[in-house]
């Protein structure tokens, strides 16, 4: 019996924070369903009335799980490979790399998906265009950007110098909003260490099947004014 549905946007495939969970439940080789809201709509409906996913019926619908972060630390748990538990999370006992693991995830899913967000919907078309609320939402990335370049002109992850862990695979999702509409060639050249770094996390086995096509800008797009 299945150990649980993770919906996800499996037809859209567009929604940042939907990566990662997809990615570890294949990776990881997990025994959970994978279902977009489309194919399961009156379970999805009477058990997530917000409307957002990715989410989580565990088996039997006895319970369910939303947020990100809170379904990506459960679902890494249900691993079998403890290895990859340890190096996805940290080790259980040092606590100073787990808070570092959490709070790199939190920055990312958080204040900078926000604020690319801000740049990135009304380039898209999908908001209408604010120069205010743009111009200071690119302020705000630079900042935040900053504190990436900080931590990655010292180490090749961003909290283990050796390996990946559950905060670079959020922060890449992130990181990849900007790669396809502002960081462009220009700034990359600027940023040699995050480009470095984001370059390799697509190569990521837990991202396999998710960026195949992945096309950075040129140049960096416009808005829709």
């Amino acid at each position: 019996m299945s150990g649980g549905i993770l919906f996800t946007d499996l037809k859209a495939r567009n929604l940042i924070r939907t990566i990662v969970p997809r990615g570890l439940v294949r990776s990881l080789k997990l025994d959970i369903d994978l279902k977009d809201p489309s194919d399961a709509q009156e379970l999805y409906e009477s058990e997530f009335p917000w409307g957002k996913y990715p989410t989580f019926v565990g088996p039997h619908d006895e319970w369910t799980l939303t947020e990100a972060m809170a379904i990506d630390y459960y679902l890494i748990h249900l691993s079998k490979d403890r290895e990859a538990v340890t190096r996805l999370l940290g080790p259980m006992g040092d606590f100073k790399v787990r808070a570092d693991i959490l709070r790199w995830e939190s920055l990312s899913n958080s204040d900078f998906l926000v604020e690319l967000c801000k740049v990135f919907y009304p380039i898209m078309g999908m908001k209408p265009y604010d120069a205010v609320e743009f111009n200071t939402a690119r302020e705000n990335i630079d900042t935040i950007v900053s504190l990436y370049e900080r931590r990655l002109k010292k180490q090749q992850f961003l909290a283990c110098d050796d390996h990946e862990t559950l905060a670079d695979l959020i922060s890449a999702t992130v990181f990849s909003l900007g790669f396809i509409s502002i960081f462009d060639e220009e700034w990359r050249s600027k940023h040699p260490e995050i480009t470095k770094w984001f370059s390799k996390m697509l190569k990521s086995h837990f991202f396999e099947g998710e960026f195949e096509k992945f096309e950075m800008c040129k140049t960096a797009l416009q808005p829709k004014k």
